[in-house]
């Protein structure tokens, strides 16, 4: 049976407008949030959620994002579901942006099975919530029973940087140095001068400033600024001396000569036990 041209022409032209009125849409949409009428923008967004070409739901996601209100947010979370690694990521960009905190768990869940874009993304938006979101990550991640995921979170915590340290670091009580030697490599493969400055302070609590002082002294360069600087508050209190001495421990492991110039300053100290110490770390970085 042949069909009609006439029909088969208006079937063409129908499929012509309708694919012209996608495009519109979503251009209306972006429109509309441009003007300020951002609930009539949702609107247009909530249908484009549905459309076929993922990016048109991606421009969709962003307009989202970039309202930022509640029935944003629920929006986003809603676009975390989407089948478009690139729609995801685009969500996950939002959430963080706009720290919408419902999207914390939901964020969370879907990690395991998130493609690498996304995971790169959600490293910044998990950054951008802070605490809130970042000790549920570490809980994750040194929780026995994800242990088969925990390749994800280390991925996770090496995209979000230095700001997931005190989160990390509140994880070593009670731990021996053998049980946390994954966490100390994670701090080390951060390669950023920040996870030392954070790390330092923790040198007071006696629970854990053994371990401390050894993570930080295999930073390499990374450490030694930001011990220098740090070493300055304890220098002149006598009383202190435990935390003096952790802090030129770890200057002699960490072997940098510019290191030497503070020593030297020590050399004189009152305490036995910190001119000990500097002789000790001296020697580690002079040979002699």
């Amino acid at each position: 049976m042949k069909i009609p041209i006439r029909i088969l022409l208006a079937a063409i032209a129908f499929l012509f407008i309708g694919i012209g009125g996608c495009t519109k849409t979503i251009e209306d949409a972006e429109s509309l949030y441009r003007n300020g009428q951002e609930e009539e923008a949702l609107d247009a967004v909530e249908k484009l959620m549905e459309h076929e070409d993922p990016k048109v739901r991606q421009r969709a996601v962003r307009i989202a994002g970039k309202v930022g209100n509640d029935r944003a947010g629920k929006l986003l979370v809603l676009a975390l579901r989407d089948a478009s690694p690139v729609v995801q990521a685009e969500a996950v960009r939002g959430l963080g942006a706009n720290v919408y905190e419902p999207g914390i768990q939901p964020l969370l869940e879907m990690l395991p099975k998130a493609d690498p874009d996304v995971i790169q993304a959600a490293g910044g938006a998990l950054a951008s919530y802070g605490a809130a979101a970042l000790d549920k990550l570490v809980q994750l991640y040194t929780t026995p029973s994800q242990k088969s995921n925990r390749g994800v979170y280390r991925q996770v915590l090496l995209q979000v940087g230095a700001p997931a340290s005190e989160a990390l670091i509140a994880t070593l009580k009670g731990r021996s140095f053998f049980e946390n030697r994954d966490t100390f490599m994670l701090l080390k493969q951060m390669r950023n001068p920040k996870v030392a400055t954070l790390m330092l302070p923790y040198l007071e609590d006696e629970e854990v400033a053994g371990q401390v002082a050894e993570a930080i002294g295999r930073l390499g360069s990374m450490g030694v600024s930001p011990t220098l600087d740090s070493i300055k508050g304890y220098k002149n209190d006598p009383a202190d001396v435990r935390v003096l001495e952790l802090h030129i421990r770890i200057l002699g492991k960490l072997k940098d000569v510019r290191a030497a110039e503070t020593l030297e300053a020590l050399a004189t100290h009152p305490s036995e036990r910190i001119r000990d110490a500097v002789d000790r770390a001296l020697f580690q970085i002079r040979g002699y």
